[in-house]
């Protein structure tokens, strides 16, 4: 497979769903909890909010795994690693713990640019649209390598 192939598959199917959750964390977090701002309850739901990642990188594991199969490419099977659960303990701790600076950061980034009948309004419909459309394409672009049968057309 072509690396810009590939590149066109991660950004589709992996990168902006995975920046999509975090928004929609973000969106969760300051719209359901009262006194957002207070850093005791900020680090409890980006905690909350890294569990929730690990867990949505475990659904993401084969297409992630067909992925870094088709490339030699070092910096984006890296990138790609950076998606899997099936590594060594310590990393996947490394990995929850960017997760859970990711998720602090983004109900911040949230909090700031969108106001509080925003953040409750329509913002998490618009973003699940953004992830949905972002990820029927790329699956639509990689159908053949990722499904389960790779022999059907």
């Amino acid at each position: 497979m072509k690396k810009s192939h590939v590149i066109l598959v991660f950004t589709f199917l992996l990168l902006i769903p995975y920046l999509c959750s975090l928004t929609i964390i973000g969106i969760g977090y300051d719209a359901l909890v009262l006194h957002s701002a207070d850093l005791f309850r900020t680090t409890i739901g980006a905690t909350v909010g890294a569990l929730i990642m690990f867990a949505i990188k475990a659904t993401i594991q084969r297409p992630v795994d067909l992925l870094a199969v088709e490339i030699n490419d070092g910096f984006l099977k890296q990138l790609l690693r950076f998606f899997s659960i099936r590594r060594r303990y310590l990393l996947q701790i490394a990995n929850v713990i960017l997760d859970f600076i990711l998720c602090f950061a983004a109900t911040f980034v949230v909090r700031e640019f969108l106001t509080l009948d925003q953040i409750v309004g329509k913002s998490v419909g618009i973003v699940m649209l953004i992830m949905l459309l972002s990820t029927c394409l790329g699956a639509y672009v990689e159908y053949d390598n990722l499904s389960i049968d790779p022999k059907q057309h």
